[in-house]
C-alpha cells in the first residue's frame, strides 16, 4: 500500500505543488486584496465544478483515483463502493454546489457566514483525500476563507 501510494505521490506531484502554490497564492490575496481573492476563489469554485462535471459524467471511473489518495479507510469505502457507482447524481450535487459558491462569491454582496460555512464545509469534505485534494492546500484556503471573513465582518462592523 505505502510503495503503490509512492508511485502516486510521484505520479502527480507537480499537480499537487502547483495546487499548494496556488492554494499560498489565493491565500495573499485574502489577506492584501480580499476583493481579488474572493475573485479567485470564485473561480475556484467554477474549475471545481468543471472537474466535477469531467469526473461524474465523462469518467466516472477516474473518482476511484482518489481512494488511492485517501488516509481515512471509511473515507476509501465510501468512494469504491457509494461515489463511484452513483456518480452522476453525487457528481450533478456536487456541481451544484461548486457553482452556487462560485455564485456567491462573485456577487458584489459581502460574504456571509452562510457561504464562508458552505465553503469551509467543502474544503473540510476534500482534506480526506489527502494527496489526492492537493493536502495542504485545503486547510490553506481554508485560512484564505477565515481572512475574507474577518475582512468582511470588520467592513460591516460586526
Amino acid at each position: 500500500m505505502l510503495i503503490d501510494m509512492w508511485d502516486q505521490v510521484e505520479r502527480f506531484y507537480i499537480p499537487w505543488s502547483i495546487a499548494i502554490i496556488l492554494a499560498i497564492a489565493l491565500l495573499g490575496l485574502c489577506k492584501w486584496q480580499p476583493r481579488w481573492g474572493r475573485r479567485g476563489f470564485a473561480l475556484l469554485w467554477l474549475c471545481g465544478g468543471l472537474v466535477n462535471v469531467y469526473l461524474a459524467w465523462i469518467y466516472p471511473r477516474d473518482y476511484l483515483q482518489f481512494g488511492r489518495f485517501t488516509f481515512l479507510p471509511f473515507y476509501r469505502r465510501f468512494i469504491y463502493m457509494i461515489l463511484f457507482r452513483q456518480a452522476a447524481w453525487m457528481g450533478g450535487l456536487l456541481i451544484v454546489w461548486h457553482v452556487y459558491l462560485a455564485f456567491l462569491f462573485f456577487r458584489p454582496k459581502p460574504l456571509s457566514s452562510f457561504s464562508i460555512g458552505l465553503a469551509s464545509i467543502l474544503l473540510l469534505l476534500l482534506t480526506p483525500l489527502g494527496f489526492g485534494s492537493g493536502f495542504p492546500a485545503t486547510l490553506i484556503l481554508m485560512l484564505g476563507l477565515y481572512l475574507l471573513y474577518r475582512t468582511e465582518t470588520e467592513k460591516r462592523g460586526t
